[in-house]
């Protein structure tokens, strides 16, 4: 028995939430939400929004929030783009030419993507010596 897919085909447009226990392959477009074990996006597919998945495999192009475990690209990834996974692989199809597109986004490789992030330490405090006077060495090393 073949195993179970949720299938966007090409021509089709999804918009809203999707969650399926099963593997999701995108061929169309689908923007909103999306949840599930694994994701394939074909080269004629996009995914613009929220995605928490175990797997990824994008060939075609990616917006939003993107949460993975294990990722492989060689897509278009759009401005305004965060991509948050365990490991990221980029591939190229024939040699030389690169065929992943990085538009203006952040990607925290090495991060689980389950946990929410850290939160920022506040700066330090600066020293300060009497009437606004640097503070002495020993003073500064804290």
């Amino acid at each position: 028995m073949a195993e179970k897919q949720t299938i966007v085909e090409e021509g089709s447009e999804l918009t809203g939430t999707l969650k399926s226990n099963c593997g999701v392959t995108v061929s169309g477009k689908i923007s909103g939400e999306l949840h599930a074990p694994a994701l394939m996006v074909a080269a004629t597919g996009a995914v613009h929004g929220t995605v928490k998945v175990d797997r990824l495999h994008s060939q075609g192009e990616l917006a939003g929030r993107i949460e993975a475990d294990t990722i492989e690209l060689s897509g278009r990834v759009n401005d305004q783009t965060t991509i948050t996974a365990r490991s990221l692989e980029v591939k190229t199809s024939n040699g030389d030419q690169p065929t992943v597109i990085f538009g203006n986004c952040v990607i925290e490789v090495g991060v689980d993507p389950h946990e929410p992030p850290a939160q920022a330490a506040p700066p330090p405090k600066e020293a300060k010596g009497k009437k606004g006077q640097p503070a002495p060495p020993e003073a500064q090393a804290e």
